[in-house]
């Protein structure tokens, strides 16, 4: 399968697809690690700063420098100005010099957007392939209504919809097989939830699921679908503990004196970190990222686990490391991690990643109740899904597929509306997307 990939990218753009938890990401890591071994220059781009840290790179806008820009117009107003003229003079050296760039996170590149990156590539001399990776069936762009131009009652906000797709000649890839549950029937009724085919059987599937409460003294963690709700919890369990509140306060470096304090603040908050970590031994934690064993990582843990802090060092009164003891029994000692801002730039005829700043914390966050959009990448073992506040499409189907296992996922509904009919409303799906996957031409992968 990973060499078909590969085939595929020596002739053409690829489109990699596929529900929650069937190895988007891992594949998308290794195909970026497998350039680079062989000398090739990768960009790594995110759609939000969340997925753009998630494969160790920056976002769309920071690359592309589009600033404040929405549209292709208000693009090539921009850079007219002689700041903007450098500043895409050394862009299109940079994509001169790349050999793959890779966005992930493409459901959520506007139409808008996605012509705004067609434009820097043809207007550049950019030879190598392009690389998207993500799920129209998951949360959609942010499109605010006042950006739709003219009130084009034909507006499609998809990036597949965009005069600029069918021009970059994508093949496309579905991966099929989930690599997060092993439950067949479970994973069949995630698949027709996130394609919208919502039936009694699915209807009495999900209604098994549902609970009257939560119960706190359970090893859950809760997805809201607003963030009032889950910081509430958090604090209540939190402050419930006895033992003594600690803070990990997070810190930065900057590395570059010209960085602009707004862009480096901004980066800041879209962090899925916590910038100042309130915790107290005895406290329930998931994992924020993925950390892999190898010859310089003595210790393993995936973006979802979750565990117990069971102790703390502290040195010249700051916390230094905290001990973890995971779900799993394992014990192990947690160090801050780096999180970088940076951008791409040129050294001669070499494209290399420059660090402005680095943010340090610790990859955690409390576990007792999360938002669905910071739980997009994770793999949840105790699972409840809230689901009295979905109101975006896809929601409820990224929620319930953090699930690993059926057996220690909960549902928790207290609307009057009945649930049945509740879930036909909220199961809602495009129908551009529901076209984009039934006409085009795919390759399915098990």
């Amino acid at each position: 399968m990973f060499n078909k990939l590969l085939e595929i990218l020596q002739t053409s753009n690829l489109f990699i697809t596929g529900g929650g938890g069937v190895g988007k990401s891992y594949t998308t890591q290794k195909i970026i690690d497998y350039y680079r071994s062989n000398n090739k220059t990768v960009i790594s781009l995110g759609s939000t700063g969340i997925s753009a840290v998630n494969i160790g790179g920056v976002t769309i806008h920071s690359f592309f420098c589009f600033g404040i820009c929405k549209n292709i117009d208000e693009l090539k107003r921009q850079d007219r100005g002689k700041a903007s003229k450098e500043r895409v003079k050394r862009l299109k050296e940079i994509l001169k010099n790349s050999d793959l760039i890779v966005i992930d996170e493409i459901s959520m590149v506007s139409s808008e957007l996605f012509d705004m990156i067609y434009y820097r590539l043809i207007n550049s001399e950019f030879k190598g392939r392009l690389l998207v990776v993500g799920d129209f069936y998951q949360l959609p762009p942010v499109i605010k209504k006042s950006d739709i131009q003219d009130g084009n009652i034909f507006y499609s906000k998809y990036a597949f919809s965009s005069y600029s797709w069918e021009h970059m000649k994508f093949q496309y890839v579905e991966f099929l097989k989930s690599k997060r549950t092993k439950d067949l029937e479970f994973y069949e009724v995630l698949s027709r939830i996130r394609v919208g085919d919502v039936d009694s059987k699915v209807i009495n599937y999900i209604s098994k699921l549902l609970t009257s409460k939560i119960d706190d003294s359970d090893n859950k963690t809760v997805l809201f679908g607003r963030n009032k709700e889950a910081e509430e919890l958090n604090k209540k369990m939190l402050y419930s503990l006895p033992s003594n509140l600690e803070i990990a306060y997070g810190y930065y470096e900057i590395f570059d004196n010209t960085l602009n304090k707004d862009k480096l603040h901004k980066w800041l908050n879209s962090l899925n970190v916590i910038q100042n970590f309130e915790f107290k031994i005895g406290t329930r934690v998931i994992f924020t990222s993925n950390k892999y064993k190898n010859p310089y990582n003595k210790i393993s843990f995936f973006n979802g686990e979750q565990g117990i802090i069971r102790n703390y060092k502290k040195e010249d009164g700051a916390i230094i490391s905290i001990e973890v003891e995971k779900n799993s029994g394992e014990i192990i000692d947690i160090e801050p991690n780096s999180y970088d801002l940076g951008e791409y730039e040129l050294n001669g005829n070499e494209v290399s990643y420059n660090v402005l700043a680095s943010f340090y914390q610790f990859p955690l966050r409390l576990a007792y109740g999360i938002t669905i959009h910071k739980s997009q990448g994770m793999s949840i073992k105790n699972l409840v899904c809230d689901l009295n506040h979905i109101f975006a499409e896809g929601q409820l189907y990224v929620a319930l597929s953090r699930a690993i296992d059926p057996n220690t996922l909960s549902i928790v509904y207290s609307r009057t509306e009945s649930f049945s009919t509740y879930l036909k409303r909220v199961i809602k799906t495009s129908l551009d997307v529901a076209s984009f996957y039934d006409e085009e031409n795919f390759l399915y992968i098990d």
